[in-house]
C-alpha cells in the first residue's frame, strides 16, 4: 500500500502544470477613471505579474485627463476597431503620452486608434520591450522637445527600443519637432522611430520630422520612419516630410539597414528625396523618385504610383491611399505569402487584361489592393478618355527651348513637353536626383558645364526611358 500511494504521489508531481490562462480585465466605460475603465484596467494589470488581457468593450472616445500607467507586464489590449474607438489626450489638457510600455512588458495593441499625444519620444506610444501593433491607428501626435543641452524628439506617433511588429495599421500625421538645444538639437521618425521593426500591409503618410529654420547643429531624418533594422512588406510610405534648421532630406525613410519588398514610395513633400541610407530591395516596389536606389529587375523607379493622395475610408478600420485606375502598380507585384491586403480584402486580385510583373503574381505594390471583378478590367477614370486602360507604352519626351548654349546668363529658362497629353515630368540637373518640374522651368546655374534631363511620364506611370538632354556652360562675369 505504501508502494502504491508513493507512485501515485510521483506521478502527480511529474506530470507538468498547465499553463496558467490570462487574466481578463474587460473596460466596460469610456470614462476616463473609475470601476471598469481602461486606466482601472492597466493599474489591475500591473499588480498581477501573471499575462493579462484587456478587451475594451466600448465605442467612441476615451479622452485622457492624465497619463494612463505604464504597462508594466505582459497584456494584451483589444479594442472593437481602429474606426470605432479611440483614446486620446483631452483637448487643451497638460501633455502627456498615450501608451507607454515597460522594458518589463511584451506587449500587444489592436483594434484602436491613438490620438493626441505629446512627449519628447513615442509621443502616441513608447515601447521600451516587443510590442505588436495590428490594426491600429496613430494620427496626430508630436514628438516634442525645446532646450536644454542636446535636445531629441524621436516617434512622433510609435517609439520601439525593443522589437516593433506592425501589421495592418495605420501611423499618419505625426510629427517629431525639436528646437533651442544648445549643444545640438535632433528630430527623427515622424511617425516611427525604431531599433528594430517589422512593418506589414501598413500605411505610413503624412507624418514629418523638422528642427526650426536658421537652427544651429541640427538634424533631422526620417519623416516616415527612421530605425536601424526595419522590414517592410506590402505597405505604402506617401507624403512624410522632413526639414532639418531648413533643408530636407530622407522624407519617407532613412536608416542603415532596410530591407523592403513589394512596396510603395511615393510623393515625399517638400524639396527632400524619399529615401537616405541603406535601402536593400527584395523585389516588387514602386520608388516615385527614384532615390531608394532599389535594384531588382522587378522594381519600378521615378515613375508615377497613380496613388490617392488622401487617405480615406476605403473599406477595413484603418484610412489607406487607394491605387487610382490606371496605376501602373496594379498586378505588378508579389504577395510574398499574404492572402490580404492592410483591409483584409483578398491579395491578389488579378487583372486578366494587365500583364503581371515576370515572378509577380498579379498582387499590387502597396497596401492596397484594387479589387478586381471576374474577367473584367479597371476603368479607367474620367481623365482617361480615349485611352485602353492597362497602357505600357512609353511617352517621349522633348525639350522645346533652353538658355544659350554658351553664355553669362545664370538664369536659365526652359520648355518641354511630352508625347502624350497629362503627362508629368521629372527633372535632373547634373548629379543631383531627380525631382518633379513643370514647363516653364527656371533655375539658377553657377559658372562651369551643365546639363538638364528632363523625363515624362504619361498618365499611366510610364516613363520616358529615354530623358530629353541639354547641356549648356555658363561663363564666369570676369
Amino acid at each position: 500500500m505504501r508502494r502504491l500511494t508513493a507512485l501515485v504521489v510521483l506521478l502527480l508531481v511529474s506530470i507538468p502544470a498547465a499553463p496558467a490562462e490570462a487574466n481578463p480585465y474587460p473596460v466596460t466605460t469610456a470614462a476616463d477613471s473609475g470601476s471598469g475603465s481602461l486606466r482601472a484596467a492597466i493599474a489591475a494589470a500591473d499588480a498581477d505579474a501573471t499575462p493579462d488581457t484587456i478587451p475594451i468593450q466600448v465605442t467612441g472616445r476615451i479622452e485622457l485627463a492624465t497619463a494612463l500607467p505604464p504597462i508594466l507586464h505582459d497584456v494584451a489590449i483589444s479594442g472593437p476597431g481602429a474606426d470605432e474607438l479611440t483614446v486620446e489626450r483631452k483637448v487643451g489638457g497638460a501633455a502627456f503620452r498615450i501608451f507607454t510600455f515597460a522594458a518589463t512588458a511584451d506587449g500587444s495593441l489592436s483594434g484602436i486608434a491613438v490620438r493626441g499625444g505629446q512627449a519628447p519620444a513615442g509621443a502616441g506610444i513608447l515601447a521600451e520591450g516587443d510590442l505588436t501593433l495590428s490594426g491600429v491607428l496613430v494620427a496626430d501626435n508630436e514628438a516634442r522637445a525645446d532646450g536644454g543641452g542636446q535636445t531629441v524628439a524621436r516617434g512622433g506617433g510609435v517609439a520601439g527600443l525593443g522589437s516593433l511588429l506592425i501589421t495592418d495599421s495605420t501611423i499618419a500625421g505625426n510629427a517629431a519637432f525639436a528646437a533651442g538645444g544648445a549643444a545640438g538639437t535632433m528630430a527623427s521618425g515622424g511617425g516611427i522611430a525604431a531599433a528594430e521593426a517589422t512593418i506589414e500591409r501598413s500605411t505610413i503618410s503624412g507624418n514629418a520630422a523638422a528642427t526650426p529654420t536658421g537652427e544651429a547643429q541640427s538634424s533631422s531624418a526620417g519623416g516616415g520612419i527612421d530605425g536601424d533594422e526595419v522590414e517592410i512588406t506590402g505597405s505604402t510610405i506617401a507624403a512624410n516630410s522632413v526639414s532639418a534648421g531648413g533643408t530636407a532630406t530622407g522624407s519617407n525613410l532613412a536608416g542603415p539597414d532596410f530591407t523592403v519588398r513589394n512596396t510603395l514610395v511615393s510623393d515625399p513633400r517638400g524639396e527632400g528625396s524619399s529615401c537616405f541610407g541603406t535601402l536593400d530591395s527584395a523585389g516588387f516596389n514602386l520608388d516615385e523618385d527614384g532615390s531608394c536606389d532599389f535594384d531588382e529587375g522587378s522594381d519600378l523607379n521615378g515613375v508615377a504610383a497613380g496613388l490617392d493622395p488622401v487617405l480615406r475610408g476605403n473599406g477595413g478600420p484603418t484610412p489607406t491611399h487607394a491605387l487610382l485606375a490606371g496605376s501602373i502598380a496594379i498586378d505588378r507585384g508579389n504577395s510574398f505569402g499574404s492572402s490580404t491586403d492592410q483591409r483584409g480584402l483578398p491579395r491578389p486580385s488579378d487583372f486578366p487584361a494587365i500583364s503581371n510583373r515576370e515572378g509577380g503574381d498579379g498582387s499590387d505594390i502597396g497596401a492596397f489592393e484594387l479589387q478586381a471583378p471576374p474577367g473584367e478590367s479597371p476603368p479607367p477614370p474620367a481623365i482617361l478618355v480615349g485611352t485602353e486602360p492597362g497602357d505600357r507604352t512609353a511617352p517621349r519626351t522633348r525639350i522645346v527651348s533652353g538658355p544659350a548654349r554658351v553664355g553669362f546668363e545664370r538664369l536659365a529658362r526652359f520648355r518641354f513637353a511630352s508625347s502624350e497629353a497629362q503627362s508629368t515630368f521629372r527633372c535632373k540637373l547634373d548629379g543631383k536626383r531627380w525631382k518633379r518640374c513643370r514647363s516653364p522651368y527656371k533655375l539658377w546655374a553657377t559658372p562651369g558645364k551643365h546639363l538638364l534631363q528632363v523625363r515624362a511620364i504619361d498618365r499611366f506611370g510610364n516613363a520616358d526611358p529615354t530623358p530629353a538632354r541639354f547641356g549648356w556652360r555658363v561663363k564666369p562675369l570676369s
